[in-house]
C-alpha cells in the first residue's frame, strides 16, 4: 500500500472540558497593547454578534481573550495575532494539531483539553472575551460563572467548523467578535475560493470511490463517522463517505466485518502527530481484508489530520486539495 503524504495542490499556505495546565498566566504579558486602536482599525464598538444560540454583546475591542479550543484559538491568533490572547488550548501548541504553533508558543497560558473546566482559574486570567468550541455537558457551570462574571462568550459548535463554508463563516463571526473584520473578510474569501477551485474541479466526475477513513485516538481505531468534517470533505473531493452510506453517525470500532461489507474502493488514513499507518498496520494486514478493494488495489491512502480534521481551520481548503488529489488524480496531476 501507498504512503503518500499531503498534496499542496491548491492551498496557499474546547472546550473539550478544560483545565489550565502547567505554564501560569502571567497578567504583565497580556495587559499590554493592543494590534491596533479601534481608532485606526475602523472597528465600532460596542457590537452583538450572533454566534450559535447566543447573542454575544461585546463593549470594547477585546485585549484579554481565552480561547479556549484549538478551533477557535488558531483563527484567532491567526487574526490577531499572540498579543491579545492570554490563553489558548494546549492544541494549538501541539504539531500535528495546531497551525499556528509559532504564534501560539507566545501565549503565557495553554489550557488542557483532558480535565474538567474550572471556572475559577478561567476567571482568574480576567478575559474580557472567552472563545470555545462547546462540545460538554460540563460547560454549563463555566458558561454560568462567566455570564455572572459580566465576561462576553462566545460557544461555536463543532460543526462550526466541519467544512470549508462553515470555517468560513465562522472566520467571519471571530472577525466582529475581535474587531478584525478586515483580515476576516480576507481570510474567510481565501478558504472559499480555494474550496471552490476543487469542487468545480470534481463536480462532473463519472465515478465517485467510496471512502472508508481510519483514525486513531487514544490507543483504539476507529471509522470515522458521518457529517465529521474529513467526511465532509470526502464528499466535497468527489468521493462517496461509507459512513454516510451505512449510517453510521459517530465513530466506530475499526472491525474487520465491518470494513469487509464495507468493501471501500479508497480507505484513508488520518495520520495523528505524525503516527502514520503504524497504528494500522496490523488491522491492514490482517488477512481477511486482502480481497478488500482498497487494499487489493494498493489504495490506502495517509492524510493529514492537521488539514482535515476539525482543527484545520484556514487550512481546510488544503485538505479538501488534498484528497481530491487522492481521489481523482488524473484531475490534479
Amino acid at each position: 500500500m501507498t504512503q503518500r503524504f499531503p498534496l499542496r495542490l491548491l492551498a496557499t499556505a474546547a472546550l473539550a472540558a478544560v483545565a489550565l495546565t502547567g505554564c501560569a498566566a502571567t497578567t504583565g504579558a497580556a495587559t499590554g497593547t493592543t494590534a491596533a486602536s479601534d481608532a485606526a482599525s475602523g472597528a465600532s464598538w460596542p457590537r452583538t454578534v450572533e454566534v450559535g444560540e447566543r447573542t454575544v454583546q461585546v463593549t470594547a475591542e477585546p485585549v484579554r481573550i481565552a480561547a479556549l479550543s484549538t478551533e477557535v484559538g488558531d483563527l484567532a491568533l491567526e487574526l490577531v495575532g499572540p498579543e491579545r490572547l492570554v490563553a489558548v488550548s494546549e492544541g494549538s501548541a501541539t504539531p500535528g494539531t495546531g497551525n499556528q504553533l509559532d504564534l501560539a508558543e507566545q501565549v503565557a497560558t495553554h489550557v488542557s483539553v483532558t480535565q474538567n473546566p474550572d471556572p475559577e482559574q478561567i476567571l482568574a486570567l480576567e478575559p474580557d472575551l472567552v472563545l470555545l468550541t462547546g462540545r460538554h455537558d460540563d460547560e454549563a457551570s463555566l458558561i454560568e460563572s462567566l455570564d455572572s462574571a459580566g465576561v462576553p462568550m462566545a460557544a461555536f459548535d463543532s460543526s462550526a467548523f466541519g467544512d470549508p463554508e462553515s470555517v468560513a463563516t465562522s472566520i467571519e463571526q471571530l472577525g466582529e467578535l475581535l474587531g478584525a473584520d478586515p483580515e476576516a473578510a480576507e481570510l474567510a474569501t481565501s478558504v472559499r475560493d480555494e474550496a471552490k477551485a476543487v469542487t468545480d474541479a470534481v463536480a462532473d466526475v463519472d465515478e465517485r470511490p467510496s471512502v472508508l477513513v481510519l483514525m486513531s485516538r487514544g490507543g483504539q481505531q476507529l471509522i470515522r463517522g458521518a457529517q465529521t468534517s474529513t467526511t465532509n470533505l470526502v464528499e466535497l473531493a468527489g468521493g462517496d463517505s461509507v459512513a454516510s452510506d451505512h449510517g453510521w453517525n459517530q465513530a466506530v470500532a475499526a472491525d474487520l466485518e465491518l470494513i469487509v461489507d464495507a468493501n471501500p474502493d479508497v480507505i484513508l488514513v488520518q495520520d495523528f502527530h505524525g503516527a502514520g499507518l503504524d497504528p494500522f498496520t496490523e488491522l491492514l494486514e490482517n488477512p481477511a481484508l486482502a480481497d478488500v478493494t482498497a487494499i487489493a488495489d494498493d489504495h490506502v491512502e495517509l492524510v493529514d489530520a492537521a488539514t482535515t480534521s476539525g482543527t484545520a481551520g484556514s487550512r481546510i481548503g488544503e485538505g479538501l486539495a488534498e484528497i481530491a488529489g487522492l481521489l481523482h488524480p488524473e484531475l490534479f496531476g
